[in-house]
C-alpha cells in the first residue's frame, strides 16, 4: 500500500531528481512550485518502484500527478488503484498535460470531465523571443526598456546570492505593502514567494534582481528543468517605468544556457491584467492542463 508523505524543505529535493522524466514543459513538476504551493494544495508524494507520485487536493478533491520515473507505469497506476479502493475515493488525475492525455485516456480508459480552465495555463515562450525583445512584435516592450535606461542609465543587475537575499526579501515586503493586488490568491502568492527566498541555494533556483541607486526595483526567480527556463516570482516597483520590460529580458539573458529553448512563466489565474501583460510577449503556446477521472 502507498504511503504519502507530505512535501517540505528536507524531502522536496529528493522528488527533485525525477523531475527530468517530466513529460511536458507545465510548471508542476518543479521545485519552486512544489514548495511555494506546497500548503495551498496539501501536498504529498510517495516513491513507489523507482516512479514518482504526488497527491494534492485539487477543486475540493483528492487528486493525483501522472507518475514520472525509470520504474514501470503499469505498476504505478496500479498502486493507485489500489490506495484509491481502500480510501474508498476515485483515482482523478489533476494538472494533466495534452501528452499525458494519450497515456491516460487512451491507455487506462481515463474520461475528461469538461474543458480545462484557461485561468490555469501557462504561458510558454521561446527562450530567443524574450531573451533578446528583437522585432517589430515587441517595439512597445523595447520602448518602456529604453525609457528604463535613460531615467536610470546606472541601472545594474545582480544575481540573487546568500550575501543580499536579505535586500530582495525586504523588497517582497515592500511589495506587499505598497503594491500587492487584493485578491486572496495574489496575497497567498507574494506570502509563498516571501517563503522561498531563503531556499534559493538550498534548492539550486537562480535569481537576479535590477538596482537602481542602491535600491532595489525589481527581481525574479526561476528554475531550470531539461530545456526550458521556468520563472516562479516576477516583481518590479511600478513607479520605476519600464522596470517589469527590464527584469524579463535581462532574467531570461542572464539565465540563458546552451540547452534552453523555451521560458514558461507560469499562469495568469484570471487576472485580466497579468493576462493582458503575458499575452503582450506573444507566447508561442498556452500549455492547457486537464483533469482526468480513471475508472
Amino acid at each position: 500500500m502507498l504511503t504519502f508523505e507530505k512535501i517540505n524543505a528536507d524531502n522536496l529535493l529528493k522528488t527533485a531528481e525525477f523531475f527530468k522524466y517530466k513529460i511536458s514543459r507545465t510548471s508542476d513538476y518543479t521545485i519552486g512550485a512544489m514548495y511555494m504551493w506546497r500548503d495551498f494544495y496539501n501536498t504529498s508524494y510517495a516513491i513507489y518502484d523507482n516512479m514518482l507520485l504526488f497527491k494534492v487536493k485539487f477543486l475540493n478533491r483528492t487528486s493525483f500527478t501522472i507518475p514520472v520515473g525509470t520504474g514501470s507505469l503499469d505498476k504505478a497506476m496500479d498502486a493507485l488503484k489500489e490506495y484509491c479502493r481502500a480510501q474508498e475515493i476515485p483515482l482523478w488525475f489533476c494538472t494533466v498535460p495534452k501528452e499525458g492525455l494519450p497515456i491516460l485516456v487512451d491507455g487506462y480508459k481515463g474520461t475528461i470531465p469538461g474543458t480545462p480552465s484557461r485561468d490555469w495555463s501557462d504561458y510558454l515562450y521561446h527562450y530567443e523571443d524574450l531573451s533578446t525583445l528583437a522585432g517589430r512584435r515587441y517595439s512597445g516592450q523595447r520602448n518602456h526598456i529604453n525609457k528604463f535606461k535613460k531615467l536610470f542609465p546606472d541601472y545594474q543587475y545582480h544575481v540573487i546570492t546568500e550575501d543580499n537575499v536579505h535586500r530582495v526579501i525586504n523588497f517582497l515586503m515592500e511589495y506587499q505593502v505598497n503594491f500587492a493586488k487584493g485578491s486572496a490568491l495574489a496575497q497567498e502568492e507574494l506570502s509563498r514567494s516571501l517563503e522561498l527566498m531563503p531556499y534559493l541555494k538550498m534548492f539550486r533556483l537562480p535569481g537576479g534582481f535590477i538596482e537602481v541607486d542602491g535600491k532595489i526595483v525589481a527581481m525574479a526567480v526561476g528554475e531550470i528543468v531539461n530545456d526550458t527556463l521556468y520563472c516562479h516570482i516576477e516583481k518590479a516597483d511600478r513607479e520605476y517605468p519600464g522596470s517589469y520590460q527590464m527584469i524579463v529580458k535581462e532574467f531570461a539573458m542572464h539565465n540563458g544556457k546552451e540547452n534552453i529553448k523555451y521560458i514558461n512563466r507560469e499562469e495568469d489565474v484570471g487576472d485580466e491584467g497579468l493576462r493582458t501583460s503575458k499575452l503582450s510577449y506573444h507566447p508561442v503556446e498556452l500549455l492547457e492542463k486537464y483533469c482526468v477521472l480513471i475508472p
